[in-house]
């Protein structure tokens, strides 16, 4: 019954017509790139060393940040090489929340990802504007 049901539902999809854009493009899945967090990340209630959050760069258009677990506060910036904050974003997260920057404008060159939270977590990611 659930395979006939499942079969009924993607026959109709197929056939129906496609409007507006699609939500993303191969050429974004394709480019997107993870950028490697070091630094040192304290769970409260168990003190151990984890790393909470993901972060990536979907080409040199966004830089996303993703939480795993509920944080209170999150403090995540944009650093260049001269030590200039080009962004910041503060607030609460929830696991699976993404927080994106528009990098689209940046200068080419090098900027450093920091995330920090008030309860010892800092964390840095290093990444590329071509």
């Amino acid at each position: 019954m659930k395979t006939t049901i499942i079969t009924a539902i993607l026959t109709l999809l197929a056939t129906l017509p496609m409007k507006g854009s699609p939500l993303f493009s191969v050429m974004e899945v394709e480019d997107n790139t993870d950028i490697k967090l070091d630094g040192r990340s304290e769970d409260d209630n168990k003190k151990s060393l984890l790393f909470p959050f993901g972060a990536y760069q979907i080409g040199h258009q966004e830089v996303c940040v993703t939480s795993y677990n509920n944080y209170a506060s999150v403090t995540i910036s944009i650093i260049d090489v001269y030590g200039n904050s080009m962004d910041v974003q503060s607030s609460s997260l929830t696991p699976q929340q993404v927080v994106s920057f528009d990098i689209s404008n940046y200068p080419h060159g090098t900027y450093t990802l920091v995330i920090s939270t008030p309860q010892g977590t800092y964390l840095t990611g290093v990444f590329e504007v071509e």
